[in-house]
């Protein structure tokens, strides 16, 4: 319980706390102020994050990640990279070829890509030293021989594009997951409004931007034994995602997570740094750290999906709803994620918001190579919310 910023009634003093004193003593408490609990220590500059940990013989890493969107990956060259002082080691995708996700629908990510980069930020190589500077000049001299794919940009070109496929799972060809809800008579209650409106939008999408980067410390103990400091939101899911890739039991593994400078949804994947690093930690036999710089925190991404959306809406005179149809495309980017959930989230919640007796939803989110959507305050819902009230063209989008 949070600390109160007075001393609250002793124990000789506080009624007895029967039905007929429980008001008396509440109020003691209730509307008063209380100083948060972890207060103190933030305002003081002693809390840690996970960027601020420091561990004896602790080596820096970094990521190599594709500056193509969509390719095969021939070779790496990493000659130029090992003779930069203080390199200690290097990992690729061969090392972790196990995938991982959120969901256990979408187990589609590397730790490292191991074969083939989707978007523009994919991470291909990890790169250890002694300083982060060491690490980040040698992750610069690492060449990477690409065979370039076609690049799916949009939701059109995935809708219209069934190869190549950016993944070989999917209700079809780049379309990741495909859903259809029916509640009532849509067809009878447009009929009989007074008004229909039908309207076109479009959601740019956005992402979370906290104040704090993603990082990461992996530190290896006795018995191949490991232990994970993260800015994570999802312990848990990174405990299973690390059990899973590294292949280690996961009475092996503990995963602590940090208080986070933000998170707001975008720590709530496991994400590719923490796993590699923790790779790199065993296999170095000492504890190392990664700091994403923004631009990687944008690649990370996990912010909410743009959305292309048709919704048809019938009025009465009294301003009341009659039947709604709403249509939405969702550009997942080049993984998984969250997406599944996000997809259903797009719709079905809106006979929660208005009285609506009757309601259609059909929806599909599609694979383009850029960086995967997630979840961000409000996971998919906020996009149509005010699609009712808004009045533009029409024309289909083609899913029913």
């Amino acid at each position: 319980m949070a600390e109160p910023t007075s001393d609250p009634p002793s124990a000789a003093t506080a009624p007895e706390r029967d039905s007929r004193s429980i008001g008396r003593y509440a109020g003691r408490y209730i509307g008063q102020p209380f100083r948060r609990v972890d207060g103190r220590s933030k305002v003081t500059g002693r809390t840690l994050f996970a960027d601020d940990l420091v561990f004896p013989r602790m080596a820096h890493m970094k990521l190599v990640r594709s500056t193509v969107p969509h390719a095969r990956i021939r070779g790496h060259d990493l000659s130029r990279a090992r003779k930069v002082p203080g390199v200690l080691g290097f990992l690729t995708g061969e090392a972790m070829p196990e995938t991982f996700g959120i969901l256990p629908v979408s187990q589609d990510e590397h730790a490292l890509c191991p074969d083939r980069v989707r978007y523009v930020g994919d991470p291909v190589v990890a790169v250890a030293a002694i300083t982060e500077d060491a690490a980040h000049e040698a992750a610069l001299a690492v060449d990477i021989d690409y065979e370039p794919l076609t690049t799916i940009a949009s939701v059109d070109e995935a809708l219209t594009t069934d190869e190549p496929r950016i993944h070989d799972y999917g209700a079809r060809g780049n379309v990741h997951k495909q859903v259809s809800l029916l509640f009532g008579d849509v067809d009878g209650g447009l009929a009989e409004a007074d008004l229909v409106l039908e309207d076109t939008l479009f959601y740019e999408g956005n992402t979370h931007l906290a104040m704090e980067q993603h990082a990461a410390v992996a530190v290896p103990e006795d018995d191949n034994r490991l232990t994970l400091y993260s800015s994570t939101q999802t312990p848990h899911y990174v405990h299973r995602a690390l059990t899973r890739v590294l292949g280690l039991p996961a009475s092996r593994i503990r995963v602590v997570a940090c208080p986070n400078g933000g998170g707001f949804g975008g720590k709530s994947d496991p994400f590719n740094h923490e796993i590699a690093v923790a790779k790199m930690a065993l296999e170095l036999g000492r504890p190392v750290k990664v700091v994403l710089t923004r631009e990687e925190v944008f690649y990370c991404h996990r912010g909410r999906h743009p959305v292309l959306m048709r919704i048809k809406t019938g009025f009465r005179e009294d301003g009341s709803m009659t039947a709604q149809h709403l249509e939405c495309a969702l550009d997942g980017g080049a993984y998984g994620s969250y997406g599944v959930a996000s997809t259903y989230y797009t719709g079905a919640l809106q006979t929660v918001t208005y009285e609506l007796p009757n309601y259609r939803f059909d929806a599909v989110r599609c694979f383009t190579n850029k960086p995967a959507c997630g979840p961000k305050r409000g996971h998919g819902t906020p996009q149509p919310r005010p699609a009712a009230l808004h009045r533009s063209g029409g024309g289909g989008l083609g899913l029913a």
